[in-house]
């Protein structure tokens, strides 16, 4: 299966703290950790850990961080002639992580902003040829819509994860093919807050069809024809830094190896509770054969 990622790279900030800060409250921190993050990148790192061949579109400064980062991706496989070195800084994340594996994350997007279409259609073989272009919010609004809008032309197959959650005209939702929100993101995008109604208000919208992640509950889908719940694993969570990332690479390997939709929500509720006992971005994610191994250990 080949998927390309159109999205962001960062360097993450890690700070462990007992319990994340109220509003005027200083909080100090037990741990800090610096690590490979960003949606986009987190996305095509899960993909690429779980079977899949992977082109990652990106962009990152000429600075310490644009260079580990880029340095990281031999690694998992992932080639780096699709990532564009600009003049700024590599983007940023800032992320408080609690006793309990809750996170609070504040990203500055530097170099991601600076991703724009003409560079995207630098790659438009390569988007031909893909299975699934998977593209996030954390990149120019407009990159995202055009990227949609050439990667429908083109029949390959578009998933969009809303997140940070921002407002699309509802013609884009009509070149989507899967769109992957979380409960937050889901009532943001469509002003409800029951899961079954968010999903029909975005299938109304245009979308074909859609998976909502909802934590340690599981995931539910819902298309034209059908509804599917699937329950998620309970596990001792230390940090959900990447699990909604790390599904995402799941639900598409697993789909692009021709699972049907309930098996996939149940590999990627696996690929997610793996990911939330490790701490970090990419180093929590998995490999295929720990999944396999993990989904194992829990078969009666």
């Amino acid at each position: 299966m080949k998927a390309v990622v159109i999205g962001s790279m960062n360097m993450d900030f890690t700070m462990d703290v007992d319990h994340l800060p109220s509003k005027g409250e200083t909080v100090p921190a037990v741990r800090l950790r610096t690590s490979p993050g960003g949606k986009g990148l987190n996305q095509a790192v899960a993909l690429a850990r779980l079977g899949a061949e992977v082109l990652m579109v990106g962009a990152v400064g000429n600075d310490a961080s644009g260079k580990v980062l880029l340095g990281n991706l031999p690694k998992d496989r992932i080639p780096d002639f699709a990532i564009k070195t600009v003049d700024d800084s590599t983007g940023n994340a800032f992320i408080t992580v609690d006793s309990q594996g809750n996170n609070t994350i504040v990203v500055y997007p530097g170099a991601n902003y600076k991703l724009d279409m003409h560079w995207v259609e630098s790659f438009k073989g390569e988007i031909e040829s893909a299975d699934f272009v998977v593209l996030q919010m954390e990149i120019p609004v407009e990159t995202v819509i055009a990227s949609i809008e050439l990667a429908h032309n083109l029949n390959t197959k578009v998933v969009l994860n809303p997140a940070p959650a921002l407002p699309l005209p509802d013609y884009v939702y009509t070149m989507v093919d899967l769109v992957i929100p979380n409960e937050t993101e889901l009532a943001l995008l469509t002003g409800e807050t029951n899961i079954v109604e968010g999903a029909r208000k975005l299938l109304q919208m245009g979308a074909n069809a859609v998976v909502v992640t909802l934590g340690s509950e599981g995931c539910f889908y819902k298309d034209a024809n059908q509804e599917i719940s699937v329950e998620g694993f309970k596990v001792n969570a230390i940090d959900s830094t990447a699990a909604g990332d790390a599904f995402i690479g799941g639900l598409l390997t697993a789909l692009g190896r021709h699972e049907d939709i309930g098996t996939a929500m149940k590999f990627a509720n696996a690929v997610g509770a793996i990911t939330v006992t490790r701490p970090g971005a990419q180093e929590s994610i998995p490999t295929y054969e720990e999944v396999e191994e993990f989904l194992r250990r829990r078969e009666p």
